[in-house]
């Protein structure tokens, strides 16, 4: 009735080796699942009114969104960086403040947005990096930008250690304010 496979001298059901094969794949599956920890990030930027993002520094290359690609925590906490160029597009200096979105918390100290699997936070890069305060248009680690100015920023995002496996997504937000 059913169909048989012979190995060696016994008969072993069809319906058989196919189930075990499944069983030996999701095993597979699942062990890669728990020892190694990757996760995977989309983020995008979005500007408004006088700035706009850029992802040379020549400002030509309009950026709109970025995508971080693979967190991989196995051995620890992973960072990744990313470069970009943010330029005062309208005629008169402004002060540039920014937030991003989906995260739970802003840690005041360490200056930097925070989940319980994620950290990101903003640098200005000029001689040395500074980090850069959110929403602080009037403190020394503003961003200020003449008329036609860009400036070089990077972000620092940071998947934890202790993190599960998950995707992410999460917005930027750049504000600017006549100064």
């Amino acid at each position: 009735m059913g169909k048989y496979v012979t190995i060696g001298k016994i008969e072993v059901h069809l319906g058989f080796i196919v189930m075990t094969f499944v069983i030996l794949l999701l095993s597979t599956v699942l062990a890669l699942t728990y020892y190694t920890k990757t996760i995977d990030h989309q983020a995008s930027i979005t500007t408004d009114g006088k700035v706009q993002t850029y992802l040379d520094a020549s400002c030509t290359q309009l950026l709109d969104s970025h995508n971080w690609g693979t967190f991989n925590t196995s051995s620890g906490d992973y960072t990744e960086s990313f470069d970009f160029c943010l330029k005062n597009e309208g005629n008169v200096a402004v002060n540039v403040t920014w937030t991003a979105s989906n995260f739970t918390s802003y840690d005041e100290t360490d200056m930097q947005f925070k989940t319980s699997k994620w950290t990101l936070y903003l640098a200005k890069i000029e001689e040395s990096e500074v980090k850069v305060r959110p929403e602080n248009d009037t403190a020394p680690d503003k961003v200020h930008l003449s008329s036609g100015q860009g400036i070089q920023l990077k972000f620092y995002l940071t998947a934890l250690d202790s993190s599960s496996p998950e995707d992410y997504a999460f917005k930027t937000s750049f504000n600017s304010k006549d100064s």
